[in-house]
C-alpha cells in the first residue's frame, strides 16, 4: 500500500511503474489474444471494408467452380469426380477438392474418392481443425504450433494428395490468415502443408524437394515465395477480386441423379458461349471446387478466401507484421503521460489520452490499408487507457492529501497562536 505521506512525485513514479508492468505483462503473455486484430475491423471514416467495388481487380490463374444443390456428400463427390475428369482432359494444373468435415465412408463414397485420387491434378482439402470453435479458441489455436495437428482424411487407408484448408478470416475483418506449413498428421506425425503449397507446386512444376527448406521469413516457391511472420503464419489483406472469379457453376439434380453445368451469371455475355468453350478456359489454371456447404465454421466460402490467398501470392503482396514496437511504445507513452499528468490539469490529461487512443487506431489502420503493414495497437492502447483513468485519480487523491495536510498544519498553527494569545492575556507581568 502507498502511504498517505508519500510525496506526489513518488506516487506518480510508483503508479507509472505499475501501469508499465501491467501493460508489458499483458503483451508478454498475450492475455488479450481473443481481442487481437479487432481494432483493424473498425469502420473508420474513409475506410471501405469488405466493399466489393473497392477491391482491386486482378487477373490470376485461379478460378473457383461453385457447386449448388448437392444435398448429400455422395452427390458432391460425384460432381467433384466429373469436374476433375473434365479438367484433366482440358489441361488444368490443379484441382482443389474441399472435403466435408465429417462424411460417411460408404463403399460407394470410397470408390468415388479412389477414382478422384487416381488423377494427378486432384488435391483433397481437409477442413482446418482449429477454426471449428468460437473465436477465442480459434485465436489461441492459430498462434500455437502445438495445435497444428490434422487427421488424414481417409485414415491413411487411401493414398492421396491432401493438405489443410487453413485460410481464415473473422467476419468483417480485413485480415486473412493461413498456415502454409508446420502441420502434422495425428497418427504418423508426417508433415502436412496447406493446399496452397501443393497447388503452387503443380502449377510451377516444382518437386517437393524444392520447397522443403523454409527460411525465417518466407517459404521459397519459385518466383512466388510465401511470406511468413515470426509466428509462422502468413497474413494478407482482404483486397482483391479476380477478374474471373468463376467461369461456370455446377449443380446436382437429386431427382434425375444428373450433373448440370451453367455459365456463371456474373460473366455477362458468357451465356452465349458453349460449355466446351467455358471448360476450355480452365486450361493452365488452379481450380477450387467451392461447395457452399463447406465453410469451415465461417460465413465466407473457402473459395472466396483462397481467391485472396492466391491473389496475394501471385501479386506478392503479403502483409508485413510488426509487433516489436510494442514495448518501446508502452514505455514511451507511460512516461509521456505520467509527466504530462503531473504537470498539467486532469482535464488535459484525459483529453490527451483520448487523442492518443484514437490516433493509435487511425495510424494502425492507415499503415494496414496504405502500406500492408500490420501493427495491432491493442496492447499499446492499454497504457493509454490506464494512464487516462488512473493518473488523474492519483493526482486528485494526492492533491487532496496535500490539501488536508496543509489544512491540518494551518489548524495546528492557529491553535498554537491562540494558545500564545491566551497565555499573554493572563500573564501577570503584562
Amino acid at each position: 500500500m502507498i502511504s498517505t505521506r508519500t510525496p506526489l512525485v513518488l506516487r506518480y513514479f510508483i503508479w507509472g511503474m505499475l501501469i508499465f508492468a501491467i501493460s508489458t505483462s499483458l503483451w508478454g503473455f498475450r492475455v488479450l489474444r481473443s481481442l487481437e486484430l479487432t481494432t483493424l475491423s473498425l469502420p473508420l471514416p474513409g475506410r471501405h471494408l469488405q466493399s466489393y467495388r473497392y477491391l482491386e481487380e486482378v487477373e490470376i490463374p485461379f478460378v473457383t467452380i461453385p457447386v449448388y444443390g448437392a444435398w448429400s456428400d455422395q452427390a458432391y463427390f460425384n460432381i467433384a469426380r466429373d469436374i476433375v475428369r473434365r479438367l484433366s482432359q482440358i489441361g488444368a494444373r490443379a484441382v482443389i477438392i474441399p472435403l466435408p468435415s465429417a462424411f460417411g465412408a460408404t463403399p460407394q463414397a470410397v470408390n468415388t474418392l479412389r477414382a478422384i485420387a487416381r488423377d494427378s491434378i486432384a488435391i483433397f482439402g481437409v477442413q482446418n481443425p482449429i477454426t471449428t470453435g468460437f473465436r477465442p479458441q480459434i485465436t489461441r489455436g492459430f498462434h500455437r504450433q502445438s495445435h497444428w495437428w490434422v487427421e488424414h482424411p481417409f485414415y491413411n487407408q487411401i493414398k492421396v494428395q491432401w493438405g489443410v484448408l487453413s485460410a481464415y478470416a473473422d467476419l468483417g475483418s480485413p485480415v486473412v490468415r493461413f498456415i502454409p506449413a508446420g502441420w502434422r498428421e495425428t497418427k504418423t506425425g508426417t508433415p502436412v502443408t496447406d493446399v496452397t503449397l501443393l497447388a503452387l507446386r503443380k502449377y510451377l512444376n516444382l518437386t517437393d524437394e524444392v520447397t522443403q527448406q523454409a527460411y525465417a521469413s518466407r517459404i521459397p516457391l519459385g518466383p512466388y515465395p510465401i511470406a511468413l511472420a515470426k509466428d509462422r503464419i502468413s497474413y494478407l489483406r482482404y483486397a482483391y477480386r479476380a477478374k474471373e472469379t468463376s467461369i461456370l457453376v455446377g449443380t446436382a439434380d437429386p431427382l434425375s441423379d444428373s450433373i448440370r453445368y451453367f455459365a456463371d451469371w456474373s460473366r455477362g455475355n458468357s451465356r452465349l458461349e458453349s460449355l466446351e468453350q467455358l471448360w476450355s478456359q480452365h486450361k493452365d489454371k488452379i481450380v477450387f471446387i467451392d461447395w457452399t456447404e463447406i465453410r469451415g465454421g465461417q460465413l465466407r466460402s473457402s473459395g472466396w478466401l483462397y481467391t485472396q490467398v492466391f491473389a496475394s501470392v501471385f501479386k506478392r503482396s503479403f502483409v508485413s507484421v510488426h509487433q516489436e514496437w510494442n514495448v518501446l511504445l508502452i514505455t514511451t507513452l507511460t512516461i509521456l503521460l505520467s509527466v504530462f499528468s503531473y504537470t498539467m490539469r486532469n482535464g488535459l490529461t484525459i483529453a490527451l489520452s483520448f487523442a492518443l487512443f484514437v490516433a493509435s487506431i487511425f495510424i494502425s489502420s492507415w499503415l494496414f490499408d496504405s502500406y500492408n503493414v500490420l501493427f495491432d495497437p491493442l496492447y499499446v492502447l492499454v497504457p493509454i487507457l490506464l494512464c487516462g483513468i488512473v493518473l488523474p485519480i492519483v493526482k486528485t487523491s494526492g492533491e487532496k492529501k496535500l490539501a488536508e495536510a496543509a489544512i491540518k498544519s494551518l489548524e495546528e498553527e492557529n491553535r498554537r497562536l491562540l494558545e500564545l494569545q491566551r497565555r499573554s492575556t493572563h500573564d501577570p507581568r503584562v
